[in-house]
């Protein structure tokens, strides 16, 4: 894609955000893979990466330690299965201490790989957060529009019509 970006964190975003961690990425690829993937927006992308930290800290808050790191991307890659390949252990817990502010940790993201490799290690992270947190539907919602409160510092949120999001 060329030409210039913008960073406006949408309803569409949220609503698309919610659609991935209540109904699954079936559901989203059909209802906002294309519009999402052609629009010319890091905001959605942005939504993704505060609502990542948001359940990174309720995951690992108020402390932790790298072996619980480690574990929980190695769990992780047994849920996957067969697609365990598609999360890179190093970036995984690389993001994770990066995320977490890990004071220690002195890399810096894209950790020596691609950005592409880095969402989908945020994507598979923040769905296998939500889930082992049993966050209701109310709360899903809660985090995902927190994250968008947080996002307003890095870009601007758009009102929109109310989506009842």
């Amino acid at each position: 894609m060329t030409g210039s970006f913008t960073s406006h964190v949408t309803d569409m975003h949220l609503e698309a955000l919610l659609a991935l961690l209540v109904e699954g990425p079936e559901e989203w690829l059909e209802r906002y893979g294309e519009t999402i993937k052609n629009e010319n927006n890091v905001g959605y992308s942005l939504l993704i990466y505060h609502a990542f930290n948001e359940a990174l800290r309720l995951r690992f808050s108020p402390t932790y330690t790298v072996p619980q790191i480690i574990r929980f991307v190695a769990d992780l890659r047994l849920t996957l299965k067969e697609y365990a390949h598609e999360l890179d252990p190093r970036v995984a817990e690389s993001l994770i201490r990066y995320s977490l502010g890990d004071d220690a940790f002195t890399g810096r993201p894209p950790f020596g790989t691609d950005e592409v490799t880095v969402m989908r290690a945020q994507l598979l992270m923040l769905v296998a957060l939500v889930s082992e947190e049993e966050l209701d539907e109310a709360e899903l919602v809660k985090l995902v529009k927190d994250s968008a409160a947080l996002a307003r510092n890095r870009g601007v949120v758009e009102q929109g019509q109310d989506s009842g999001v």
